[in-house]
């Protein structure tokens, strides 16, 4: 496969789509949760979920655009959810590292450790979803 054959333009439009959607499930799981106490208003965080989830929906389907026909499986939805989870776990074993290394500013918490990867595993659902959706427009 090369660089020029994957469909960048509808892999990102996909991952912004899915990011969103994942930054507004994010904020309502937290304000039922509590589990991150967030410093703003509902208004003012929704803003940077959304941005950050399109961030993050963008990464992995990015990613997935890149791998999707060099992983082993034939689900759409498995794959993506490996994407977005090894994606997040990356990010959390940087975490990790970073509270180690200054254990007073960064704080590990199972909590949040277990809320992200639900939030990665509903990433991955969310990007199979409009994988498939997409690939029978097509």
């Amino acid at each position: 496969m090369q660089p020029q054959s994957i469909d960048w333009r509808g892999g990102i439009t996909l991952g912004a789509v899915a990011g969103i959607c994942l930054g507004v499930i994010a904020l309502v799981v937290n304000e039922v949760s509590g589990i991150i106490a967030l410093e703003n208003g509902f208004a003012s965080n929704l803003v940077a979920f959304t941005v950050g989830g399109a961030i993050f929906g963008l990464v992995a389907s990015g990613f997935l655009s890149l791998l999707k026909e060099r992983l082993p499986f034939r689900s759409i939805y498995l794959k993506t959810v490996i994407v977005a989870t090894g994606l997040w776990a990356t990010l959390e074993a940087g975490g990790i590292v970073l509270s180690a290394v200054q254990p007073d500013r960064y704080h590990f918490q199972a909590a949040q450790l277990f809320q992200g990867l639900v939030l990665s595993l509903v990433l991955g659902g969310l990007l199979g979803l409009f994988w498939k959706i997409r690939n029978r427009q097509a």
